[in-house]
């Protein structure tokens, strides 16, 4: 009998794996029914447009089902781009609460960061921005959304600060940001001055706005020579700024002959603000006739209502005749021009009479400039 009970016990060892793995699935089956029923039932609140019901309901399978987060993630962009901001910042909050990979986690605090500047409360996204700058893969998208919050709450001595983390990355447009940031800051703290300038000139060659403050600056410390060595750099690196610039460079004691050959190269590049200053050249030190039979090809070449508008004026200056049957042309092209934007952003085509070094439309620093064409300068 004591063997016959020995040989049972693998029976019942057997029997009670068996009952044991039987539970098991049916648990499993039971809480996958659990899901689908909450899942189904979420999906129909928001068909119904009861999404404030509908999140309650998908934000408890998180408790029970981690594998879709994704889902959540792509769920939640979706009312941010909405401008449903409290709603994302709902699915984001939940999601951050999970124990997950450190790289997930860290891409969900970003998001939540962004809700958090979508929805305008910038020093809860600053307080999780900030560890994030450690991150390789989102150093560069959260020191953007960094400077965006500090460009918002006017701290530009913030951004000066990340210097370092900026300097890790190779985004060409982060060193552009920081060093307009650097020059609202000097500018906030009335601590502009010629090293300073100097030192960010050189430091940030991509950046045209240390340059051009250090052009100005130079000329109100009558040193002339740096602020031309300033204003040639940005025209070697970018011409269209010649009409802004060549303004500035006028003030740098130069002489004729020099003043020609600065201009010449720029008027070869069908550059309009150097044409037109180089005809003002000519004809202040030759003639009427000889500006104008300068400016007659440049016009054939590349047709321009500011060249066109000049060689009005250079015609009337030749006759009296002539400017009294030209004053009223005249009178219109000032008028057609005084209706024209003057700049424009190369990235979004936002377009302004006024100077930007932050666009408004699209938010990129040192996008907008002058504009060409047959309007342009």
């Amino acid at each position: 009998m004591p063997e016959l009970l020995f040989l049972l016990l693998p029976v019942a060892a057997a029997y009670g794996w068996f009952m044991g793995r039987n539970s098991l699935k049916t648990k499993e089956l039971k809480g996958r029914a659990d899901v689908t029923r909450n899942l189904s039932s979420g999906l129909n609140f928001l068909l119904t447009d009861q999404e404030d019901k509908a999140i309650e309901q998908l934000l408890e399978l998180l408790d029970i089902e981690a594998a879709t987060i994704d889902t959540y993630l792509a769920l939640a962009n979706l009312f941010r781009r909405k401008g449903d901001w409290d709603k994302a910042i709902k699915i984001h909050e939940k999601l951050h609460q999970l124990k997950l990979p450190k790289n997930k986690a860290q891409q969900i605090q970003f998001e939540l960061a962004k809700d958090y500047f979508s929805a305008g409360l910038f020093d809860r996204a600053e307080y999780l921005l900030l560890p994030l700058t450690d991150n390789e893969l989102l150093r560069e998208a959260v020191l953007k959304q960094l400077f965006s919050i500090f460009l918002a709450t006017h701290e530009p001595q913030k951004a000066v600060a990340l210097q370092p983390a900026v300097e890790k990355t190779q985004s060409r447009s982060l060193r552009i940001m920081l060093a307009n940031m650097q020059i609202q800051h000097l500018e906030k703290s009335q601590q502009l001055d010629l090293n300073r300038l100097q030192q960010l000139a050189e430091h940030f060659p991509q950046a045209i706005r240390p340059r051009v403050a250090l052009a100005r600056q130079a000329l109100a410390e009558q040193q002339p020579a740096v602020a031309k060595a300033a204003i040639l750099s940005v025209l070697k690196q970018r011409v269209q700024w010649a009409a802004e610039l060549l303004p500035l460079l006028q003030q740098c004691q130069l002489d004729a002959t020099e003043w020609q050959q600065l201009l010449s190269p720029l008027a070869d590049k069908h550059n309009i603000s150097a044409c037109l200053l180089l005809t003002d050249h000519l004809a202040e030190h030759q003639s009427a006739a000889a500006a104008e039979q300068y400016l007659l090809p440049k016009l054939r070449q590349q047709p321009n209502i500011r060249l066109f508008q000049k060689l009005l004026q250079l015609r009337q200056q030749q006759s009296a005749l002539a400017a009294e049957a030209l004053i009223s042309v005249e009178e219109l092209v000032n008028a057609y021009l005084d209706s024209k934007a003057l700049y424009s952003c190369r990235n979004c085509g936002f377009k302004t009479r006024q100077p930007y070094w932050l666009c408004p439309s699209c938010q990129q620093w040192e996008t907008v400039e002058p504009i060409a064409g047959i309007d342009g300068r």
